[in-house]
C-alpha cells in the first residue's frame, strides 16, 4: 500500500478515545511535580521558563492532533461480493491537513495501519458476518506533531455500492425432480441434462453432431440421416429459506441453502429461491452461484416468498 505500512503499537487503542501517550504522561506528571516541588537551588527565572515551554508544549501537543484528525477525510472503495470469512480487500484513501495518521477497519477492529496524508492503499478486512453493508466504520488516530496525545475519530464511510457477504455454503446433495417451467429449460441446463428419446429422423446439416447420425436409416437411404431427440424434461427445485426463530441456527440455515442453491445449479438443474428481504418477501429463478450467493447475503428473518405451483420444494429453516 503506497504510503501506509502497519503499525505494531498497541498502547492507546479503545475504540474512538483519545488519551495522553507515555510521552504525554510524563510530561504532565513533570509539570506538576516541578509546581509542586520546585528545585530549591535553581534560579526562579529559568524555572519559569522551562515550566511555560513544558506548558506550551503540552497545550501544543494535545490541541493540534484533535484539530488535525477532524479534518481528515477517507473513502473506502469495495468489491461486489464477499463470504464470510474472506478478507475483503478495502481501497482506502486518506485526504486533510495531516503529515501522518494510523487508520483501521472496526467491526471487526483490524490491525493499524500508518499513513501519510494524500495517500491511498488497501487495507485486507475480515468478512465476519452474512448480509449486506452499505458503509464500513474506519478509525482514524494521530500523535502529531509532538506524540504527545493521540487523538481518535471514528467515521462511518458510505460504500458506492453494497458489499454482499453471503455465507459459507454447505455440502448438501441433490435428487433431481421435474419442474413444471413455462418458459422451458435455459441452454445451460438442457447442454447438462440432455435428452435420449428419438422423436424423428431427418437429412443432415452441417453443423450436426457426428453422435446423432442414425445409421440404419443411412444406410437405407443412402444419405446421411440424423435423429431428432425429444427435449429433456426440466429438472428444478425451489428451496425456501426462513429464518425465523432459529437463533443461533439461522446462519447455519443460510449456508445450508445455499449449499443447496449451487447443488441445484451444478446438477444442471432450474433453481427457484423464496426468502425475505428488507423489503418483503421475495421469489425469483436464481441464475448462478453468485446470484444465489446475493440472494443469501440478503435475505432476513421475516415470512418468504411462496414456492411456484407444482415445483419440487425444499424448506430450509423454520
Amino acid at each position: 500500500m503506497t504510503a501506509v505500512r502497519r503499525a505494531e503499537r498497541s498502547g492507546y487503542d479503545r475504540v474512538g478515545t483519545s488519551r495522553l501517550t507515555a510521552l504525554g504522561t510524563v510530561l504532565v506528571l513533570a509539570l506538576f511535580v516541578s509546581a509542586a516541588n520546585p528545585p530549591p537551588s535553581t534560579d526562579r527565572q529559568i524555572l519559569v521558563l522551562i515550566w511555560a515551554g513544558m506548558v506550551a508544549a503540552l497545550v501544543i501537543g494535545i490541541l493540534w492532533p484533535l484539530v488535525a484528525v477532524r479534518r481528515v477525510a477517507v473513502t473506502v472503495a469495495a468489491p461486489r461480493d464477499a463470504t464470510v470469512g474472506d478478507q475483503v480487500p478495502l481501497e482506502v484513501e486518506v485526504a486533510g491537513r495531516v503529515t501522518s495518521c494510523e487508520v483501521r477497519a472496526l467491526d471487526p477492529t483490524g490491525p493499524w495501519h500508518k499513513v501519510r496524508g494524500g495517500s491511498r492503499g488497501v487495507l485486507a478486512h475480515l468478512a465476519d458476518r452474512r448480509g449486506v453493508f452499505r458503509a464500513i466504520r474506519v478509525e482514524v488516530r494521530t500523535t502529531a506533531p509532538l506524540g504527545l496525545l493521540a487523538a481518535h475519530r471514528v467515521l462511518e464511510v458510505p460504500l458506492g455500492h453494497a458489499i454482499d457477504v453471503a455465507p459459507v455454503p454447505l455440502a448438501v446433495d441433490w435428487v433431481p425432480a421435474p419442474a413444471p417451467l413455462d418458459d422451458g429449460v435455459d441452454d445451460t441446463a438442457l447442454a447438462a441434462l440432455g435428452g435420449d428419446l428419438v422423436r424423428s429422423v431427418r437429412p443432415y446439416a452441417p453443423g450436426d453432431p457426428a453422435h446423432l447420425v442414425h445409421w440404419p436409416s443411412t444406410a437405407r437411404t443412402g444419405t446421411l440421416v440424423v435423429r431428432e431427440l425429444e427435449p429433456p424434461a426440466p429438472l428444478g427445485q425451489a428451496v425456501v429459506v426462513d429464518l425465523r426463530d432459529l437463533g443461533p441456527d439461522k446462519e447455519r440455515a443460510a449456508a445450508y441453502a445455499l449449499g443447496a442453491a449451487r447443488a441445484v445449479l451444478a446438477a444442471g438443474g432450474e433453481l427457484v429461491l423464496c426468502t425475505a428481504e428488507v423489503d418483503g418477501p421475495v421469489t425469483a429463478r436464481v441464475g448462478g452461484p453468485l446470484d444465489a450467493g446475493r440472494r443469501l447475503a440478503r435475505a432476513v428473518a421475516a415470512a418468504p416468498g411462496e414456492p411456484p405451483e407444482g415445483w419440487p420444494v425444499v424448506e430450509i429453516g423454520r
